[in-house]
């Protein structure tokens, strides 16, 4: 009798356990079905993420074609995840979840491998144009680098071609591999010999496409990576010798291009602020002291930093805060962007990528952007055309200047140097680069490129500006 009352018994716990699991399989199923449908209502999905400085991927067209191969699906699973109502929150709380499982002391969030490549001697070696070839194939997101190189001619000059304007493009750049480290975040760098030769036969062919009266100035700047770690651990984690690198592609450069060294003067303040722990770029400190170098080449008097009155915009989280997913190591060392004003004027005109013309200041008020976008305080950003005259002067002086998103903080201290000066933002600009230089009467033209953004796809788009 008892035994019948204990198989009893535990045939009741055996339905009531089944029960219970059925019960948390209905709840579960129920949730995601939930999220399913959440994540499905259009509105609630963003579009555009303002600290990332990137348009999120769109809801792709079905076609027969895409349906048949399979790419719809693909496609439509890349914009589902990347376009998640709540985005921001659900990314915000996912690093909070790191603070307890790990990173500490130092970690690297890799965008793919890449292999080393030792830098060659550069000693009597000179070579005044050379022939670009494609390069070693990269990641999407550590390289813009195209499936082809650009044309040259049997002289080793660039073929140009006009580009096609109809693709959009993306304001804001990515980091790549990123290493943190001591609550500050690097972004790796891997000598790439065919990368640097690129770089050495555009400049070598601006320089044949530009008037004999104009002066052309290459400036190549070093990320944190190659000026705040030691070369002992810069070798360890990918490759050192950043100054090598530079120098190397300066050496394959003719006599006629200018180059302005500034590899050595950011290393020796390499204890100063001048890069931002949480993003890929220089502070305006940095780009100042590369503005000293500039001076020094064209026999400018410099001003001294306190001459400038300064804006200080703390809360700052950049571009290796976000590759991260915001490592908790980065999130409670945030930075100060720290701007200075020019001394002439602080007036600009812009027109941006889409074409919109307006008027800004030279360093907006960086407290209404997003945390994220707060670099943009540097003429609002990167902008096809910007324009900035100096009132204080009326000598015609000009200069343009080619440039990557490091040029934005550059820039604000040639103003008190020229009457007029004029940013191109290569990906974006598509203009008769010669023509404009003609007629604006522009005798000093500077490229001034991020280490990082050299290579084969950078040289191609800097084609576009020619006609």
């Amino acid at each position: 009798m008892s035994e019948r009352r204990e198989n009893a018994r535990e045939r009741g716990r055996k339905r009531q356990s089944s029960r219970g699991a059925y019960g948390m399989c209905l709840a579960l199923s129920l949730s995601l079905l939930f999220l399913l449908i959440l994540g499905l209502l259009l509105p609630l999905r963003p579009s555009y993420s303002e600290s990332e400085k990137r348009k999120l991927a769109e809801l792709p067209a079905p076609s027969l074609r895409t349906l048949s191969d399979g790419s719809w699906f693909r496609d439509f699973s890349g914009w589902y995840s990347d376009t998640f109502p709540f985005r921001e929150k659900l990314l915000s709380w996912e690093a909070s979840l790191e603070k307890y499982y790990g990173f500490q002391g130092e970690a690297i969030y890799s965008k793919g491998e890449r292999k080393k490549e030792s830098i060659p001697e550069t000693a009597g070696e000179t070579a005044p144009t050379l022939a670009l070839s494609a390069p070693e194939t990269e990641s999407a997101e550590e390289s813009r680098e195209a499936e082809t190189a650009p044309e040259t001619d049997a002289e080793g000059n660039l073929i140009l071609k006009k580009q096609d304007t109809k693709g959009v493009h993306v304001q804001g750049e990515q980091a790549g591999s990123v290493y943190v480290t001591g609550n500050c975040g690097y972004e790796l760098y891997y000598f790439s010999q065919e990368n640097m030769k690129s770089h050495a036969s555009l400049m070598n062919t601006v320089r044949s496409l530009l008037p004999e009266d104009i002066s052309l100035y290459s400036m190549i700047v070093p990320n944190s990576f190659g000026i705040k770690l030691s070369p002992a651990v810069q070798e360890k984690l990918a490759s050192s010798g950043m100054d090598q690198a530079i120098s190397y592609s300066y050496s394959l450069m003719g006599e006629k291009v200018k180059r302005v060294s500034i590899y050595e003067e950011l290393l020796s303040h390499k204890e100063e602020y001048i890069y931002f722990h949480t993003d890929h770029h220089w502070t305006q400190r940095g780009a100042y002291y590369a503005y000293l170098v500039f001076c020094k080449e064209k026999g400018f008097t410099p001003h001294a930093l306190s001459e400038y009155q300064k804006r200080e915009y703390p809360g700052f989280y950049g571009s290796f805060y976000f590759a991260t997913k915001r490592a908790e190591a980065l999130k409670v060392n945030p930075d100060t962007v720290r701007a200075y004003l020019p001394l002439a004027t602080n007036k600009m005109h812009f027109r941006d990528p889409k074409g919109q013309e307006g008027d800004a200041l030279v360093i907006n008020d960086a407290n209404t952007m997003s945390a994220g976008n707060r670099y943009s305080c540097f003429l609002m950003g990167d902008n096809a055309f910007t324009e900035i005259d100096n009132p204080n002067r009326n000598d015609g002086s000009a200069i343009a200047l080619v440039k990557d998103s490091y040029g934005n903080a550059f820039a604000p201290f040639l103003v008190d140097h020229y009457q007029h000066v004029y940013v191109f933002d290569y990906r974006y600009y598509r203009g008769d680069f010669v023509a404009f230089l003609r007629e604006h009467q522009v005798k000093d033209v500077l490229f001034l490129n991020n280490i990082m953004s050299l290579g084969a796809n950078s040289a191609k788009e800097m084609m576009g500006m020619f006609h």
